[in-house]
């Protein structure tokens, strides 16, 4: 395609380009391997630069909305990341596994990925804890960076849109001799919203810096800071059922309240030594800094919250101060070697990671009988006096977790054999300053992985996979829970034809989880076991991609996702939470000269909306957007953006029906674009 209709703000070539991209590749990727994805023998959708572009992507959720299978999860008022992969939503806070550069980044309450900083997003389905840590069992994404490039290239964006969105990116780095490179990525965001009352900003700024001092040894740093400040908004009320009662722009906090303000330092540096004869060293470290704080005033549950008239809700008000630290470090030894006609592609490794995190939640609430802060949920006056919250939920945790691991990708003609493992050890100690007690939480245990493919024939290949996972549960402050265990099966067939150009997977997969965490209907912040999930299915992606021509993808997704054992036996049956029995998504964007237009389609079906086993569903929706782009000069490109094409009124996501998140009625978004 021209470089004016290239990635915005990129200015970058292929990934070939990068001084130590080239070579951190494998350690990057969620693979671990450099091994074709047509032969690697698992469910793994890529979205990289082309892609990244012709969505226009903004958020990881822009992104994801077309990876398959992933459906939106409660985001706490739209605060962090959270997704369901194949119906399993992994950790409530943090979601499944989302990763940096392989190295684990949603431990805390990080603020919503920025695509400014994106190379390419990798989507594993299935089981993955033998290489790359926790493993949900319904997936992981990984996020590669973006990092110095052998060549000078600068490139700015700058987009408006609808309610006063305004957001500038820039992007400028080059060689400063044949052996140092440095790229400096920025970005600046405020908006308000459809929603009453809520306005939002963000700053980010990402340097790094890549060094080569010998032809054996080449050093990688990278940073981001970031710091994101939004209202916290729980979106509107389900009444009698009805998802869509409420206007979708009232908002059912207090203004006065302010923002929630999240601050973000990570760091990551890397070392890759070649050691010769295909044998190298990888060594890596990761560490992140973040906090959380700011009150919010939100409809209650319960008693305390929707009144019998159907009319009124009590709220509670809530001060956060959240702090977080997490540092890991990783050192893996890579071989490529070839035994008795066999090709091996080896990783050995060891882990270590240690986060910690001091947890402060102030909260005003009331009783059944007396709620308190009522609103008229369809005629809000704001302005009461607030209440100072008081203590409610005041403790320390802190994680530790080691790890030894190997994967071994065999290839031996048409087949191709992974085999991995990985041993855990983890333990967390949580001090509850309220109560003065320290709860302890170790478990251990080996984490196995096999699968197999086949090339079947040019560009098509049959695989199979499976593996377990183990993930702590961490202790709510009140009690300790066993260890969270499941297994992942699954069988596919994927495509590469037309040279590269039409590529594609079909898999059926089966999951089981079990000792999974579910909150309390009362008071979510209480938890308790369950027995066991599990969720079955069926998906399809189909991508064609021709450079300055035409660039087309399409998913599908069907979801089984219940509760099989529960000692509460009116949730055995009960469908989980967000998750649409079937759901699907398409998008084409043509090029012919300097115009491109395209579309696209989302549909979600309906879902639990709620994790408590009642009768609370949001509906099926089905929205449509379109494109249209005009490349000015090779260097300079327009384009506009138009989501929710007819206007759907349409619910994204819930908790429970007191905090229902409507989406996003009809927005535009134009962006101007250049690349030097």
């Amino acid at each position: 395609m021209p470089a004016a209709l290239a990635a915005p703000g990129d200015g970058s070539a292929d990934p070939g380009d990068d001084i130590v991209v080239t070579a951190r590749n494998a350690g990057a990727s969620i693979l671990g391997s450099d091994t074709a994805l047509t032969a690697y023998p698992q469910s793994v959708r890529v979205l990289d630069k082309e892609d990244l572009a012709a969505l226009n992507a903004q958020r990881l959720q822009d992104a994801l909305d077309h990876a398959g299978g992933v459906s939106h999860q409660n985001d706490f008022g739209g605060l962090w990341d959270k997704y369901a992969i194949r119906g399993f939503s992994g950790d409530e806070n943090a979601g499944p596994d989302i990763l940096i550069n392989r190295f684990g980044s949603n431990l805390g309450f990080n603020a919503p990925v920025d695509a400014a900083t994106v190379e390419r997003i990798e989507v594993l389905k299935g089981a993955s804890a033998a290489l790359s840590g926790r493993g949900e069992p319904g997936g992981s994404v990984n996020i590669v960076t973006k990092a110095p490039l052998d060549h000078y290239h600068a490139g700015a964006t700058a987009s408006y849109g609808s309610w006063n969105t305004l957001r500038v990116t820039g992007d400028v780095g080059g060689p400063i001799d044949d052996r140092l490179a440095v790229r400096l990525i920025g970005a600046g965001e405020r908006h308000d919203s459809f929603r009453d009352h809520v306005a939002g900003e963000r700053q980010l700024i990402a340097p790094s810096v890549a060094w080569a001092p010998s032809p054996v040894l080449r050093l990688l740093y990278q940073a981001e800071y970031m710091r994101n400040a939004t209202v916290l908004d729980r979106g509107i009320v389900g009444i009698a059922g009805d998802a869509k009662a409420m206007n979708r722009s009232t908002f059912l906090g207090e203004p006065q309240d302010g923002r929630i303000t999240q601050k973000i330092l990570w760091q990551q540096g890397s070392a890759i030594i070649d050691l010769g004869n295909n044998v190298g060293l990888d060594l890596g470290g990761s560490h992140r800094d973040g906090s959380l704080q700011g009150f919010g005033t939100m409809v209650d549950f319960g008693g305390r919250g929707l009144q019998a008239d159907g009319r009124t809700a009590g709220r509670d008000r809530r001060y956060h101060d959240f702090a977080w630290n997490d540092l890991s470090l990783r050192a893996e030894l890579t071989a490529k070697l070839d035994v008795f006609g066999l090709e091996h592609d080896l990783r050995i490794g060891t882990d270590r990671v240690r986060h910690s995190l001091d947890f402060r939640l102030d909260r005003a609430r009331g009783t059944p009988a007396r709620p308190i802060l009522l609103i008229d949920l369809f005629a809000p006056v704001y302005g009461q006096p607030l209440p100072t919250p008081p203590a409610s939920l005041s403790r320390t945790a802190s994680f530790r977790s080691e790890s030894v691991y190997a994967q071994d990708v065999i290839r031996s003609g048409p087949f191709t054999l992974l085999l991995g493992a990985r041993w855990n050890s983890f333990r967390e100690n949580v001090f509850n300053r309220l109560t003065r007690r320290t709860l302890a939480t170790d478990d251990r245990g080996v984490t196995p992985r096999a699968a197999l493919s086949w090339q079947a024939a040019p560009g098509v290949s049959l695989y199979t996979s499976w593996g377990e996972s183990l993930r702590l549960n961490p202790s709510d402050g009140n009690a300790t829970f066993d260890a969270e265990r499941s297994r992942s099966t699954e069988a596919g067939v994927k495509l590469s034809l037309l040279a590269g150009r039409l590529t594609g997977t079909a898999a059926v997969f089966d999951m089981q989880k079990r000792n999974v965490l579910n909150p309390n209907a009362i008071d979510p912040f209480v938890k308790s076991q369950i027995g066991r999930q599990r969720s079955r299915g069926v998906e399809a992606e189909l991508t064609y991609s021709r450079a300055a021509d035409l660039y087309a993808t399409a998913t599908y997704t069907y979801v089984d996702a219940d509760i099989r054992r529960d000692q509460d036996a009116t949730l055995i049956g009960k469908p989980l939470s967000n998750v649409p029995a079937q759901s699907g998504s398409m998008f084409a964007l043509k090029t012919a000269g300097r115009f491109g237009i395209g579309g696209g389609v989302t549909y979600v079906g309906r879902r639990a909306g709620d994790p408590f086993g009642t009768s609370y569903r949001l509906p099926a929706y089905t929205i449509a957007r379109a494109v249209l782009r005009y490349a000015v000069t090779e260097q300079v490109s327009v384009r506009a953006d138009l989501d929710n094409l007819f206007d759907t009124f349409y619910i994204s996501s819930s908790y429970a029906n007191v905090w229902t998140v409507p989406g996003a009625p009809r927005s535009f978004r134009l962006t101007v674009a250049a690349v030097f």
